[in-house]
């Protein structure tokens, strides 16, 4: 006789970003591995299905049995409708969808709800996750984000370029200056075009950081605020930004993750058309 495997509350949380989509998987808030893709804005249901079916399902066969709950939060909305279709096929259930009309209950004190990223939700949902009730996350992705949040409210933040992504955009937009590679210089001038990029770049950052928390703190009185880094650029700035002690690389897939012990706002109890 075949032994019975434990059942777990596995879930999936899918974080569909511009540059990369981060899978994680979770035994309820137990996070056990994550993946990482590629986004690629032309790809098809069949595709992402052979990815789940390749990559997650035979490890969740590995561990234990048990359904797989998914969750995704997208800022790419042309992947929306195929990563629900290709969860709902090998999960044989409709991923909950996280965005301004399912955030976990959070309350959003902004003028326009609708345009928060869902990744900047699930950052605040990642925070409270870890029992932290007031402060800002700050992400170092495509852009670098400031999200501000005290209690179950949400009250906006700010949008910079982010490192690469700004990096970038000199080197494409300046015909004298080439593309170099993120490494922390020596010093404060830079004595060749490289230098100067990387001390503008990285050097620059962490002014932006501690000149906009600054501001954030003393517009918008917190008790005891926590300030919170995550995101795949957030190592460049560990130790070198006073003000981000904390730092969380998995914050997104956690706060993913969390939507799936809240209940769901009315608007999404109805099954999606």
């Amino acid at each position: 006789m075949a032994r019975k495997l434990p059942a777990r509350d596995y879930r999936l949380a899918v974080d569909v970003g511009n540059t990369q989509t981060v899978l994680g998987l979770f035994d309820g808030t137990v996070f056990l591995k994550h993946w990482r893709l590629a986004t690629r804005k032309d790809i098809t249901v069949d595709e992402i299905v052979l990815w789940l079916r390749g990559l997650v399902v035979p490890f969740i066969l590995e561990g234990a049995q048990g359904v797989v709950r998914p969750a995704l939060a997208s800022v790419v909305p042309a992947q929306d409708g195929p990563w629900i279709a290709a969860l709902s096929e090998v999960f044989g259930r409709e991923p909950r969808l996280l965005d301004y009309r399912d955030c976990g209950g959070l309350k959003l004190d902004y003028e326009i709800p609708s345009q928060i990223g869902a990744d900047r939700l699930a950052n605040v949902l990642g925070a409270q996750a870890l029992g932290i009730h007031e402060g800002i996350v700050v992400d170092f992705g495509t852009a670098t984000t400031f999200d501000i949040f005290s209690g179950n409210v949400y009250y906006g933040g700010v949008i910079c370029p982010g490192l690469q992504s700004g990096l970038r955009s000199l080197t494409q937009n300046a015909a004298k200056l080439a593309e170099t590679e993120l490494r922390w210089p020596a010093g404060a001038v830079g004595r060749t075009t490289d230098e100067a990029l990387r001390i503008g770049i990285l050097a620059g950052s962490v002014g932006t950081v501690e000149h906009l928390i600054k501001a954030i703190l003393s517009e918008r009185a917190m008790r005891k605020p926590v300030i919170l880094a995550t995101g795949g650029l957030a190592h460049w700035l560990k130790g070198r930004a006073p003000s981000l002690r904390r730092f969380e690389p998995d914050l997104t897939l956690i706060g993913i993750n969390h939507l799936l012990s809240t209940p769901p706002t009315a608007a999404r109890k109805a099954k999606r058309p």
